[in-house]
This record gives C-alpha cells, sequence and structure tokens, in this order.
C-alpha cells in the first residue's frame, strides 16, 4: 500500500534544486555533480518513505548514493562506479 507523497518534503527538494541551480554560476563546476546526486539521495529517501512494497529498494539505492556521494570532489573513478551502480539499483525499484 502506498503511503501518500510529503508535499512538504517534495516543496523542499524543489527549493533545494532552484537553489543549487541558481548557485552553480559561482561554484566549481564538479559541484553539480554533487548537488544532482544530493537530490536524487533525497527523492529517494521520499520515495522509499511513500511506498512500503518499495522501500527496500529505495532504502538500498539510497545508501549506495550516500557511500559514495562526496567521491565526486575526491575520486571521480569511485563516483562514477557509484553511479554505475545506483542506475542498476533503480530497476529494482520500478
Amino acid at each position: 500500500m502506498k503511503d501518500p507523497i510529503n508535499n512538504e518534503r517534495c516543496f523542499e527538494l524543489l527549493v533545494y534544486l532552484v537553489s543549487s541551480a541558481a548557485g552553480l554560476k559561482k561554484e566549481p563546476h564538479i559541484y553539480g555533480s554533487l548537488r544532482l546526486i544530493e537530490a536524487s539521495r533525497l527523492l529517494g529517501q521520499i520515495l522509499a518513505d511513500s511506498d512500503e512494497t518499495k522501500r527496500a529498494a529505495f532504502t538500498e539505492l539510497v545508501d549506495t548514493i550516500e557511500r559514495c556521494k562526496n567521491k565526486c570532489m575526491t575520486d571521480q573513478d569511485a563516483f562514477y562506479e557509484m553511479l554505475d551502480e545506483a542506475s542498476l539499483k533503480l530497476v529494482d525499484c520500478c
């Protein structure tokens, strides 16, 4: 059974995305990747909390992202490996 999507959390994510895009002009380009993957993690958590039938799959995706999201600044190869892994985990979320 699906719980309703939390509109307040969705709005917070929207604010995060818009303010992140606005801030990119003054930041190093790699921060864009960090902000996108952080937004993906936040959305994954919202979806995990709203769909108990897919909760485990979304939680696994969120955990994968959380483990390596900051590697975009220190180890880009590991970061891109995490993106490949996360992309594969999305199949389990469908």
